[in-house]
């Protein structure tokens, strides 16, 4: 799931690879497997079943003041 957080962020499966030391042949395999488990046609699709189902999360939005 740590794959779709990352496209969930927009990162492309080159820079996914990057940060988790993968090619990006690696990373599409593992979003394919993804994608096959959720039932879903891509990544997109992927991404918003597995915030459906609470898989991964969104990153907090609590109020506050603005960092300056």
């Amino acid at each position: 799931m740590q794959c779709l957080d990352l496209v969930r962020q927009g990162m492309t499966s080159g820079e996914i690879g990057r940060i988790l030391g993968l090619s990006s042949r690696t990373v599409d395999q593992y979003l394919a497997q993804s994608c096959a488990r959720l039932q879903t046609r891509n990544r997109a699709q992927a991404v918003a079943e597995a915030l459906r189902l609470d898989l991964i999360g969104l990153p907090s939005t609590r109020p506050g003041r603005a960092k300056d």
